[in-house]
């Protein structure tokens, strides 16, 4: 069973949170006529062993703030269902199920999911690179001994040649999983500020 520390949703989803924030401050823009919620499959709903319906966490924004939640498709009182949770709130993301969620295909529904909603993109990885910064405590030395003074050379470390900024999608995937790894590196050494 892995570690709830470990889950990618539970190290991306606050950065991308605090991100947001900054890019809402900062007078960044969606797309108009509303936002499409992201939603990942996460098992079923078995009974007697049978599949009932389907176990979903949703991901969406409202009033300029991400929130998550779980819920089961067939039954209101499964307890795979929970609250609506804030998503900058790392603890209470570690109390969901993300043990049925694929993931590769996590980091690429969040990255159709941004495209998608049109935000603007260079603002949203400065976004991402000072929200990263702001909420670690930098330099970061990892576990393994290794020291970053930002979380920008944190994610030029062994950057893939095909991740330019001319392929945008691929660019923010790779700014995604670098986040995710930065948060997961700062919380091992107990670095993530409150």
């Amino acid at each position: 069973m892995v570690d709830a520390e470990e889950y990618y949703s539970v190290n991306t989803i606050p950065a991308l949170a605090w991100a947001l924030d900054l890019y809402f401050k900062a007078g960044g823009k969606i797309k108009e006529g509303g936002i499409v919620e992201l939603v990942f499959p996460a098992g079923a709903h078995k009974e007697l062993m049978k599949k009932k319906g389907d176990h979903e966490i949703f991901l969406w924004l409202s009033k300029k703030k991400l929130f998550v939640r779980a819920r089961c498709n067939y039954n209101k009182e499964c307890s795979f269902n929970s609250e609506r949770i804030d998503g900058s709130d790392r603890e209470g993301l570690k109390g969901l199920p993300w043990g049925e969620i694929n993931d590769r295909s996590f980091f690429i529904a969040l990255r159709k999911w941004l495209i998608r909603n049109k935000f603007d993109y260079v603002t949203l990885i400065r976004a991402l690179n000072t929200a990263c910064d702001r909420k670690v405590e930098i330099p970061l030395t990892t576990k393994y001994g290794r020291t970053f003074k930002k979380f920008d050379d944190y994610r030029k470390n062994k950057w893939p040649e095909d991740a330019t900024p001319d392929n945008r999608e691929k660019f923010l995937e790779e700014v995604l999983v670098r986040v995710s790894f930065w948060i997961q590196s700062a919380a091992q050494v107990n670095a993530l500020k409150s």
